[in-house]
């Protein structure tokens, strides 16, 4: 096992924004497609090349490191892995270990086995009060054995190397330690998509809580709420079906028998090499890089994003899911997407 400082040199040659995801039992390539890599950009570079990646404005990637029993994937200036319910559906059939650092916002670490998560929190402040996940505590002898501590017995814990001390939590559990300049070697790298890794993702649903942002929330949820499933299920690809029409995306290849496994409740996801996934991966790049357009361009592709959402719910087996997912980017404010009109609309159908 390493040590402290050899934890805290590793984080410095990833830089102040950097995700390690752990998998077992599975080689490099597995453990990127797990992430959601796509299949035609799994490939080696070498050091220059990464570097040039981890330098400019390049989609979400990662690169992977074989360690022996496991597999690491490590995103510098990414976070995908740290999402928990990517992580859960990284473990299935296997464990998974996230840990996540960033400068800017919270840090993170999560551990789940074969689908479900067991616990996480954030390093900085390990209170067992807000750990999630089914065993919530499992971890604390491997985590004060390297010095994490409550908060309300260490008032000091936020001056202690909690990113390092998250790292040689990984090695404990794990039993493997990552080589200490990772990104000086060629690996194998890949561009990650977690979309299509992850069937259903609570992101695509439209909520109405008190600490909700989205506007005009609350009377779509209650109408999805009070609708039966037959009329949830009809409602949510009618109003899916309508979105693409108003995008220009009819007739897309693939997406009317999407749409119409969605009507009888069978939708399968989409796969990422499929006529429709790679459209999807063209719609997905647009909302992405959205803020680069032109004002013109922009909305329409922040449009795409709400609308892929939304896509990939209505195909949830679950009626009331798909019509919160369907609901959802009516309340975007994007004209020809969203208005008072159209939220009226879908209450009403709703109702019916």
């Amino acid at each position: 096992m390493g040590d402290l400082a050899e934890a805290e040199r590793l984080w410095d040659h990833l830089g102040e924004i950097a995700c390690l995801t752990f998998v077992k039992g599975v080689d490099e390539a597995e453990a990127l497609r797990r992430l959601g890599a796509y299949p035609d950009t799994i490939g080696e570079k070498d050091p220059d090349e990464l570097l040039e990646e981890f330098e400019s404005d390049n989609p979400q990637y990662g690169l992977a490191v074989g360690l022996g029993p496991w597999s690491v994937v490590i995103e510098p200036m990414g976070f995908c892995g740290a999402d928990n319910t990517l992580l859960r559906a990284v473990s299935v059939g296997t464990e998974a270990v996230a840990v996540l650092r960033h400068d800017y916002a919270s840090a993170a670490f999560a551990y789940a086995v074969d689908g479900e998560l067991i616990t996480d929190f954030e390093p900085s402040y390990p209170d067992p009060a807000v750990m999630r996940g089914v065993d919530p505590q499992r971890l604390w002898p491997a985590m004060r054995a390297v010095g994490f501590r409550p908060p309300d017995q260490d008032d000091e814990q936020t001056s202690q190397p909690t990113m390092a001390m998250a790292l040689l939590l990984t090695q404990r559990i794990t039993g493997v330690t990552v080589p200490p300049r990772p990104l000086d070697q060629p690996r194998l790298y890949a561009e990650l998509e977690p979309w299509f890794a992850v069937t259903h993702h609570p992101r695509d649903l439209l909520t109405a809580d008190r600490l909700s942002p989205e506007r005009h929330a609350a009377p779509l949820v209650a109408a999805v709420e009070a609708a039966d499933p037959a009329t949830q299920r009809r409602v949510a690809v009618s109003e899916v079906h309508r979105q693409a029409v108003a995008l220009g995306l009819a007739g897309t290849p693939g997406l009317d028998d999407a749409l119409s496994a969605a009507t009888a409740g069978t939708g399968s996801p989409i796969t990422i090499d499929s006529p429709l996934g790679h459209r999807v991966r063209t719609w997905l790049a647009a909302a992405r890089n959205a803020s680069e357009l032109d004002p013109g361009e922009r909305q329409h592709a922040y449009a795409l994003g709400w609308f892929t959402s939304a896509l990939r719910g209505v195909l949830n087996p679950d009626p009331r899911a798909a019509a919160l997912a369907a609901a959802k980017p009516l309340t975007s404010e994007i004209p020809g997407l969203s208005d008072h009109a159209l939220r009226a609309q879908m209450i009403e159908a709703l109702r019916a």
